[in-house]
């Protein structure tokens, strides 16, 4: 018997799945490791970050046209499985469920409980933990490990029991996180073009000091691999979303587009707060720390 599932979610929830999935913790520290990757040239990491967008969107084109022939409830898998056949559906089927959606879940709650500890403490420098965040306990301590945990079970328990506040809960936190970083894109590029210091047009002209990297641009393509990894799993809500056929083909390229413009247009703006030298060594904050402040 055919399974059917409740059709829930509209076009703006499916674009907000797609560009949240993969908007999230990488956008925060792939600005560094693609100036590193590159030996501190700005243009040529633009020119990675399009080079990792476009093949992304060829994927998303790939997918899109399946979404549009195929409308079952399993997404990637009965791709798999339309295309190569049965057997090969049967074990990505198994591959997702058992390697690759708990490894991506388990690393993201890691994440969010790090970066959520980290916050804390940076808040109050004596925020109790058991290892001290100096030594770790940011990333390895009991807190952490305990944080993820309820992460995981707090994010299952909402899609289990209210797919539909999931659904809303997906698409506020995309807007919020979208914010800052439109905040810092802007304002970036324009404190960093009429600034006394210059900042933007000195990082695009002059290039880091850093050790060289052999095949640069293809190291700095290749590290964008994971800022770009995720979209696949809006698969997965085909059967839920309405006129799926439609719809879910438009998500997947519109979010791709959202999402390569925000990953290039803040790469440029953390440029115009900092120096190339600056993003490398201390990473992106410095970038907000100079045009925001402290707050």
């Amino acid at each position: 018997m055919e399974q059917k599932l409740e059709r829930k979610y509209g076009l703006f929830t499916a674009i907000c799945m797609v560009a949240g999935i993969v908007i999230g913790s990488g956008v925060f520290f792939k600005a560094q490791t693609i100036l590193t990757k590159t030996g501190g040239d700005m243009p040529l990491g633009i020119i990675a970050w399009l080079i990792g967008g476009a093949i992304m969107l060829v994927c998303l084109l790939t997918f899109s046209f399946m979404g549009q022939k195929y409308e079952k409830v399993n997404g990637l898998v009965d791709y798999a499985e339309a295309t190569v056949g049965p057997k090969y559906g049967y074990y990505i089927g198994w591959f997702s469920a058992t390697i690759y959606l708990p490894a991506m879940t388990s690393v993201l709650a890691w994440v969010s409980a790090r970066y959520t500890l980290e916050f804390l403490t940076s808040a109050n420098p004596n925020f109790p933990m058991t290892i001290p965040a100096a030594e770790g306990g940011c990333m390895v301590g009991p807190e952490c490990m305990a944080l993820t945990l309820f992460y995981l079970c707090a994010i299952y328990t909402m899609n289990v029991l209210s797919p539909k506040l999931a659904g809303k809960f997906q698409a506020s936190t995309t807007v919020i996180k979208l914010i800052p970083l439109a905040l810092i894109a802007v304002v970036g590029v324009l404190y960093g073009i009429f600034s006394s210091n210059g900042m933007l047009l000195e990082n695009f002209t002059t290039k880091a000091e850093v050790a060289p990297v052999i095949n640069p641009l293809l190291c700095a393509v290749w590290a964008t691999a994971f800022a770009y990894e995720g979209w696949i799993i809006a698969t997965s809500i085909n059967a839920e979303i309405k006129d799926s056929k439609k719809n879910l083909p438009k998500a997947l390229l519109l979010g791709g587009i959202i999402i390569a413009a925000v990953y290039i247009l803040y790469y440029v703006g953390v440029a115009g707060g900092a120096s190339n030298n600056q993003l490398i060594h201390d990473g992106a904050t410095v970038a907000f720390t100079n045009i925001f402040g402290n707050v």
